[in-house]
């Protein structure tokens, strides 16, 4: 038999969880088969969208074209993520493994939309417009949109009781109801069942989000590593029922890491202050010269007139030489081209100070 490939990203997983997860069951199952690389480098940025582009392409952003987790824009009321592969510049691993004859799917990894090396597809969408997700029908829909199949929207049915049913509150802890990702992983164990792909990918965002909403080792997160555990010993147990489990290696992996914030940074106030921004009496933007787009602990700085770009690099020259907005350091694009493999539209990118 071929052996198979299981890719589990667990969003934003560092070093110091596998001392925790190594003591779980099934963590430590796997754990203490394989390899292990506690530390690395990822790409620059370091988010997830470009990262997990990075993971199925061998490339950086430069070169596979996904530089942002979302659009460049201002004007719509949700983000406006990069969901489709078309964006991608290069070939992909389903691509590859389409020309070995494999059978592919990926669930819930970002920037799969319509990519028609995908046998089995659900792209990752978290239904941002309100009314989205009122049925199942409708939640189907949404998924064949971006490139599910009948087989697919099956595995959606199935595992529509994991759907999430409730929206995230402010600052309490996350429940199932809650979350994405305990859908996500029935389907992935669904897929397994039915269809056994040689190639299958999937995306876990749980403790991304723990630490986002409540710090990066919060006492919440060992109750999270828990459950991540719970999640991957449903996806061994589904392959021991199919017949695969000892014909599958396993790749658990992470996109980044995550640090405490302190503060925030309001760039583009800063720059409406500066002239750089005109914002209409509603909020919206009037006009602009220059425009920040947020990389979580960095920013892409557009410049609207390639004409202005003298100007708007020694207005944030000035904010970090002023040494009390936040921001460390300022790069061009070429520069952060030939350091880190980064390219895109925008003209200079600010770190904040750490």
């Amino acid at each position: 038999m071929q052996r198979k490939l299981f890719v589990l990203s667990m969003d934003a997983m560092v070093d110091k969880d596998l001392e925790y997860l190594e003591k779980k069951p099934n963590y430590s199952l796997l754990l203490g088969r394989g390899a292990r690389v506690n530390r690395m480098m990822s790409i620059y940025p370091s988010i997830t969208y470009p990262a997990h582009v990075s993971l199925i392409t061998g490339c950086r952003t430069a070169t596979h074209g996904v530089f942002n987790n979302t659009k460049f824009g201002f004007s719509a009321p949700y983000p406006d993520w990069h969901l489709y592969s078309e964006m991608i510049q290069v070939e992909d691993l389903f691509a590859a493994a389409k020309r070995a004859k494999m059978s592919t799917a990926a669930v819930y990894w970002p920037v799969t939309g319509r990519n028609p090396n995908i046998d089995y597809l659900l792209n990752e969408y978290f239904f941002y417009e309100p009314g989205e997700r009122v049925s199942m029908e409708q939640v189907c829909a949404c998924f064949a949109t971006q490139g599910a199949n009948q087989e697919t929207e099956q595995i959606v049915r199935e595992n529509f009781n994991r759907f999430p049913s409730e929206e995230l509150s402010a600052d309490t802890k996350i429940t199932l109801a809650q979350t994405f990702d305990h859908f996500i992983n029935g389907c992935v164990c669904s897929l397994i069942r039915r269809h056994q792909p040689d190639l299958l990918v999937a995306h876990n965002c749980y403790l991304d989000t723990l630490r986002h909403r409540h710090g990066v080792f919060h006492p919440y997160l060992d109750e999270g590593l828990d459950m991540t555990d719970l999640w991957l010993g449903e996806i061994i147990e589904a392959m021991r029922e199919a017949g695969v489990f000892e014909q599958t290696d396993f790749i658990l992996l992470s996109d980044h890491g995550q640090m405490n914030i302190a503060r925030r940074i309001k760039l583009n106030h800063i720059l409406a202050q500066r002239g750089m921004i005109e914002v209409a009496p509603d909020g919206s933007v009037r006009s602009w010269r220059a425009y920040a787009q947020s990389n979580g602990m960095s920013a892409s700085i557009f410049v609207k007139d390639p004409k202005d770009e003298s100007e708007v690099h020694k207005l944030l020259a000035s904010l970090v030489d002023e040494g009390v907005w936040g921001v460390g350091a300022l790069y061009t694009r070429e520069e952060v081209a030939k350091t880190y493999g980064w390219s895109g539209s925008f003209s200079f990118v600010l770190e904040t100070d750490g």
